[in-house]
């Protein structure tokens, strides 16, 4: 009796603990997520340095000014005395072949465009990964819940075998039973309990958290269906998706590389202009106009022109796997959100009233005799393992269109701010 009152006051104490946990909002988590995550503030700074590269890349090169000097011998100075000596100073100017720079701002402007949509992919990453560990932290919690749920109900089948057996009306072995089946649950807790805590490090790691921060009870996710069919996905990966679109900007820069390549065989152009002071005697000043010739085309521009041209191919058969991996990841999701929405219709619908009425049924005949302990035993463990399969495919709905989410950059189930707990309208009870 004394252990009994110990163990009522430690739950009545764990229970309002629980009771007193702050609820974890999905839609605060994505926010802070978005807000913390070092790689995505990583890739915001470099998207923003991207920017930076386009007007460079399209900017002449720097002139080059130079000072000379021309003596008639080591001796004496002789500006001013001989025509040949002076002091001159020169203003050179590289200018490309036309076209170059204006090819060179376009590549780097493709370049930033990409450094975007890699921006956007690791926000749509991350958070896909945000929802994911939430729904998958949702189950954990509600199966922790069934399972003392579970074990209550049992401890009580147990009191009710021992009333039964003590009076003579009931078998020792199904008292072994109960124990055994409550020692399971025992050991189903500890491991939730381990899985829980794995999940919460790893939403830790994504805010830059420390891994044992507390992040609360999740709210309830609610059953939705999943309304787009998987055309209108596949034609909005096909416009929106950031895999794809950056694969797309790998062919238009490879395209612009080989016309930049094929620019290459253009000589460059020198403009130099300076004055030179000879002191008493008139001042020279000179114009010189310089070409590049490119003598070693076939070793450089051509080679440069066959490695652009190859890094074109490579990226237009790159989009084409891209392509065909996004398609197979949606029809994929698809049919796996699809799948786990119809199980949780089927489950909340009809099996799990019907394994109600099974439970309560085996209780009303094994207290008048017309069942074994063993049939409420399978009865009872049979509608705690439908309802924990009820919170397994409702995580593995949100799971599968958070990963739709990602694909197609579309908002396909949003929680509510408010939603009824299954849990608590799933509940037996052993007392008639």
């Amino acid at each position: 009796m004394k252990k009994a009152v110990v163990f009522l006051a430690v739950f009545l104490l764990a229970f309002t603990a629980f009771a007193q946990e702050a609820d974890l909002d999905l839609d605060a988590l994505v926010s802070a997520a978005l807000e913390k995550n070092p790689k995505v503030k990583s890739l915001e700074d470099a998207a923003r340095a991207s920017k930076f590269r386009i007007g460079p890349a399209g900017a002449l090169p720097d002139p080059v000014i130079g000072f000379g000097l021309k003596n008639m011998g080591l001796t004496r100075w002789t500006v001013g005395e001989e025509i040949m000596s002076e002091v001159g100073v020169t203003v050179s100017q590289m200018i490309p072949f036309p076209g170059k720079l204006s090819l060179r701002a376009e590549i780097a402007s493709t370049q930033a465009l990409r450094s975007e949509e890699d921006l956007r992919a690791a926000r749509l990453e991350l958070v896909r990964q945000i929802k994911e560990l939430y729904a998958r932290l949702f189950y954990y919690q509600r199966s922790i819940e069934l399972l003392h749920q579970k074990k209550g109900v049992l401890e009580k089948a147990l009191q009710l075998a021992e009333l039964k057996y003590s009076v003579g009306t009931g078998a020792q072995p199904d008292i072994f039973r109960a124990n055994v089946e409550i020692s399971g649950i025992d050991e189903m807790l500890l491991n939730m309990g381990q899985m829980i805590r794995t999940t919460t490090a790893n939403i830790n790691a994504l805010l830059a958290e420390p891994p044992d921060s507390p992040l609360g009870r999740p709210k309830e996710i609610p059953y939705q269906e999943l309304t787009t069919d998987l055309g209108s996905l596949q034609s909005a990966a096909q416009d929106k998706s950031p895999l794809l679109k950056t694969a797309q900007l790998m062919i238009e820069e490879g395209e612009t590389e080989v016309r930049m390549a094929r620019k290459e065989y253009y000589p460059n152009f020198m403009v130099q202009v300076g004055k030179g002071f000879k002191g008493a005697l008139p001042d020279m000043y000179e114009v010189m106009v310089g070409v590049e010739i490119p003598l070693y085309a076939k070793r450089k521009q051509a080679n440069l022109l066959e490695e652009s041209v190859s890094r074109l191919s490579g990226s237009r058969n790159e989009y084409a796997s891209m392509r065909n991996e996004v398609g197979f990841m949606i029809t994929e999701s698809y049919t796996m959100a699809r799948t786990a929405g119809d199980l949780v219709d089927l489950y909340k619908n009809k099996i799990l009233p019907q394994a109600r009425f099974a439970y309560e049924s085996s209780l009303a005949n094994y207290e008048t005799g017309k069942v074994d302990f063993l049939m409420l035993i399978s009865d009872i463990t049979n509608l705690f393992t439908y309802e924990t399969e009820y919170f397994r495919n409702l995580s593995s709905l949100w799971a599968s269109a958070a990963k739709l989410e990602e694909l197609t950059s579309l908002e396909l189930l949003s929680p509510p701010k408010e939603a009824a707990s299954m849990t608590g309208s799933g509940a037996v009870s052993i007392n008639r």
